[in-house]
């Protein structure tokens, strides 16, 4: 049943309406969120390495000697930081570069009296950082 007046379909008219005004704008606002999301997790990530890295290279990649107890002090802030992170994010970062980190982290600088061998390798540890 159409509604005509002076010859005009007015119902074609709505749904012209509709189609040229209205749906391409609700489309844009919901591909603009998801892209929001998408670049917020891209720079969240890259904010925790930044982090992460911020406390590892100065210490464990300067070249320099080190003492155990800054060295100790730098591993626990790289784990609180990583802990913090995957506690309030969780499931954003890579499953096995988080897992990886996180054993190296928990074991600790310092394992039965000696230090952990896994130190003596800051290349790996970076790259373990990079790929989260």
């Amino acid at each position: 049943m159409d509604f005509f007046i002076n010859d005009i379909v007015w119902w074609k008219m709505s749904l012209n309406g509709l189609m040229n005004g209205w749906i391409p704008g609700v489309l844009t606002f919901f591909l603009g969120l998801w892209f929001s999301k998408i670049s917020d997790h891209r720079k969240l990530r890259q904010k925790l390495k930044n982090d992460i890295l911020e406390i590892f290279i100065p210490v464990f990649n300067s070249g320099e000697s080190i003492s155990i107890p800054i060295a100790d002090e730098a591993c626990r802030k790289m784990r609180a930081t990583f802990n913090t992170y995957k506690g309030i994010y969780p499931g954003m970062f890579d499953r096995e570069a988080e897992k990886q980190l996180g054993e190296l982290l928990n074991e600790g600088f310092i394992v039965n009296g000696e230090i952990n061998k896994r130190f003596f390798e800051p290349d790996t540890i970076q790259d373990l950082i990079k790929h989260l």
